[in-house]
């Protein structure tokens, strides 16, 4: 009985706590800021009609702990003040400057603005929220940052080893996403008889790119879609911890989410979730990615000087 529960606790301790290259968290830092940073600045145009002085969104009661910022500054120019803090947090992510400080404001205000108008956001918006969360928790500017390059500007491209806890719990959130989807899909009259799709692609509110009539008309292509979709969604949420089986999932998560994003406007949704694809890819090949980036870096070219005559 004692050989299969140390094999059980030293596999745990080597999945949560062995440390490995932080390359793989300095490149979710990197997309994240730069996502986190388009969500911001899509924040400006319904800032004032959402949460200025004549709030389209009134004030409602929030259950016991649900915090949002939103009802100290609400209905007073300090929205912006708000608003800004939160760009200025995503660009400084991005650059990986005072980095932990940056992640902190973008989940203080991603929580704020979802949890003052839940309505108004969709899934995407609150998956951006966990994600700014998990950034928040990992090691985020121990490298490729100018936090490390203030600290050691030797080795701004060293990458140390840390422990990936907070990584692991990014995985495991992807893949709970996947699963839940599919178990709450698979209690759907729509899902289960093969017209889910055809219904979303006729939403005109959601409408990026019109689908041919004889797609959406026809029985068989939409109960492939409509069932492809949720078998690849299972694949992606079991398959993904399978390193064999890992790069082809992922890839048809991409061109599942791609397919959406071109039909269909559903916000930041597709982005994040190909920001937690990063969470799987292996430290080397992070580092590879990493300083291939830096070696590939557009440089100022120096002046030529003038022969002297």
């Amino acid at each position: 009985m004692t050989a299969p529960w140390t094999r059980l606790r030293t596999g745990w301790e080597r999945f949560w706590f062995t440390p490995q290259s932080t390359a793989p968290v300095e490149v979710i830092r990197i997309v994240f800021g730069v996502v986190a940073t388009a969500w911001m600045l899509s924040l400006a145009p319904v800032l004032t009609p959402f949460f200025g002085p004549d709030a389209a969104i009134p004030d409602r009661p929030r259950p016991a702990l649900a915090w949002t910022l939103m009802t100290l500054v609400g209905g007073t120019p300090l929205i912006w003040v708000l608003w800004l803090l939160g760009v200025l947090g995503a660009a400084a992510l991005t650059v990986g400057f005072r980095t932990r400080l940056a992640a902190l404001l973008v989940f203080v205000v991603m929580v704020s603005v979802n949890r003052q108008a839940p309505l108004a956001f969709n899934a995407g918006d609150g998956l951006m929220r966990v994600i700014s969360f998990y950034v928040l928790l990992m090691p985020a500017g121990s490298a490729v940052s100018v936090d490390r390059w203030l600290a050691d500007r030797r080795g701004v491209w060293s990458f140390p080893r840390r422990a990936p806890w907070a990584l692991r719990l990014a995985q495991i959130q992807l893949s709970v996403i996947y699963l839940s989807t599919v178990w709450e899909k698979s209690g759907g009259t729509l899902w289960r008889n093969g017209t889910a799709v055809s219904y979303a692609m006729r939403i005109g509110d959601l409408e990026r790119l019109p689908v041919p009539s004889f797609v959406t008309d026809s029985i068989l292509l939409t109960q492939l879609a409509t069932l492809g979709t949720i078998a690849a969604e299972l694949a992606i949420g079991v398959l993904v911890w399978n390193r064999a089986a890992r790069p082809w999932v992922l890839a048809l998560g991409v061109l599942l989410h791609f397919s959406i994003e071109v039909s269909l406007a559903v916000g930041f949704f597709g982005l994040g979730m190909m920001t937690l694809y990063l969470a799987f890819l292996p430290p080397e090949r992070a580092e590879q990615v990493l300083r291939w980036a830096r070696d590939h870096r557009p440089r100022r070219r120096r002046p030529v000087e003038a022969p002297v005559a």
